[in-house]
């Protein structure tokens, strides 16, 4: 066993990886975040805003655009599990993956006058393509390049601190056009788009450069119908866990962020605090990375998750319950503390996914990371759709409307909606996670186990052919 310790650090991977190359595997999570989160973010409010269209076009057609991104996820990953070539089975699909995604963050940033509701729909369509094809990709790689149960912990706490830098200098764009003048306009949105593509080659190829693919992995799927792989996977236990209680987190979350600006600018009626939100939010989610994966090989990944849902349904209460017009530097604060919670749900789940598909390789011998971290991308954009297609149009059913005066019963609405919706998501999240089947204990057999299995074959294709 210690040889294949040796071996594996030799080589810089599991727990042993070096720093730097873990840092290297990060850097795309720094692109990536303009889409992750401005976009669900800020873009229903600009093509609301700036092309008066209502939040039921907008819902709708972001709607139709995460369906199409449903469907493509499990194919993509797929092909990924199956691909061979000198670069290994992940490299391709990030390196074709990314101009695609950079395509699509010019047409949905930088869209023309005459843009609708149709643009917006193939603009994200686009955009949801390359991303998917990179991510995909990304995520699977990530969780065979370190197969330990903490060093997955480490390596998805790097990925997520790059992932927080490029989301606060998405927001601090905003933030710092504001001072010249400009809110959520095609000026702020045009810097936003070009500094997401100006970064996205050197961190694609600082990743593919310095990272290396792992010295021995388990065989590719064999080629099966494509319905029983998926009723296959869904019989992992520990993935349906997994991935119900996620997509209810995600629900609850994506409820939020939809809401989130038309909350301040509405609500409370103070948009000049947008920057200083969004900012204060994800210096928060950053400086508590650490604190949660130090937490989490203390108690337990999962239970980390849980426990951080706790505390984002009291500050959600507060802010439902405490908080009037007018009352924006409070909600700040109260961001902060949010943020720092869902520090937890944003860096865990990752590590925990990689724990999921060593469990698989286990039990069938094969290596399926990409079809796994498909699945899961099908899953977790049911969040979003819904969230987006179901939150919006309801507040243009209550009354609620971003381009002209609300009443007090709208504005109540939208209260409601943004604090109190996503609740019960929470409750039914953390309570699903607590009773989560995978822990440390149970990944080390697993990890042994696969080490054995590891060591016999290598000893077999070492032993002479008589």
């Amino acid at each position: 066993m210690s040889d294949v310790k040796e071996a594996r650090r030799q080589s810089g991977h599991g727990e042993d990886m070096a720093l730097w190359r873990m840092a290297m595997y990060g850097l795309p999570a720094l692109p990536m975040a303009f889409l992750y989160i401005p976009v669900p973010l800020m873009v229903p409010a600009f093509y609301a805003e700036q092309f008066g269209l209502s939040l039921s076009v907008v819902g709708g057609f972001l709607f139709v655009s995460r369906a199409f991104d449903m469907l493509i996820d499990p194919a993509l990953g797929r092909l990924s599990d199956t691909t061979r070539s000198r670069w290994g089975r992940r490299r391709p699909w990030m390196v074709i993956g990314a101009p695609i995604m950079m395509l699509g963050t010019a047409l949905i940033f930088m869209p023309p006058d005459w843009a609708n509701g149709l643009y917006l729909m193939v603009a994200s369509m686009v955009i949801y393509f390359g991303a998917s094809m990179l991510g995909l990709a990304y995520s699977a790689w990530g969780a065979e390049v370190v197969d330990t149960y903490h060093g997955r912990s480490k390596l998805a706490g790097f990925r997520e601190t790059f992932n927080i830098i490029g989301i606060l200098l998405a927001v601090s764009i905003p933030a710092i056009t504001a001072l010249y003048g400009h809110g959520l306009d095609r000026y702020t949105m045009s810097i936003m788009g070009w500094a997401a593509i100006l970064m996205t080659p050197p961190a694609i190829w600082a990743a593919i450069r310095w990272v290396p693919e792992p010295p021995s992995m388990p065989k590719a799927p064999a080629e099966k119908p494509w319905w029983p792989t998926v009723k296959d996977i869904f019989g992992n236990f520990a993935f349906r866990y997994l991935c119900i209680g996620f997509v209810v987190l995600s629900i609850g979350s994506s409820i939020a962020s939809a809401t989130l600006i038309f909350y301040v600018s509405y609500y409370l009626g103070q948009p000049e605090l947008i920057g200083p939100v969004l900012l204060v939010s994800f210096i928060a989610v950053l400086l508590f990375v650490p604190v949660w994966v130090k937490i989490s090989r203390r108690i337990g990944k999962h239970k980390a998750v849980a426990y951080s849902l706790f505390i984002a349904i009291i500050c959600s209460s507060c802010v439902a319950f405490q908080l009037r017009p007018g009352d924006g530097w409070l909600f700040v604060g109260l961001m902060g503390v949010l943020g720092g919670a869902s520090s937890a749900f944003l860096t865990l789940p990752v590590g925990i996914m990689g724990d999921v598909i060593d469990y698989d390789a286990l039990k069938t011998g094969e290596q399926r990371g990409g079809i796994y971290f498909g699945i899961w991308a099908f899953a977790q954009q049911i969040a979003p759709a819904l969230a987006v297609g179901t939150a919006l149009p309801m507040l243009d059913w209550l009354g609620f409307s971003a381009s002209q005066d609300n009443s007090p019963e709208a504005l109540d609405a939208l209260r409601y909606v943004y604090c109190l919706a996503p609740l019960p998501f929470y409750v039914i999240a953390a309570v699903l996670l607590l009773w989560f089947p995978l822990d440390d204990r149970r990944h080390g057999i697993i990890r042994r186990r696969l080490e054995r299995r590891r060591l016999r074959k290598a000893r077999i294709q070492a032993s002479p052919d008589w």
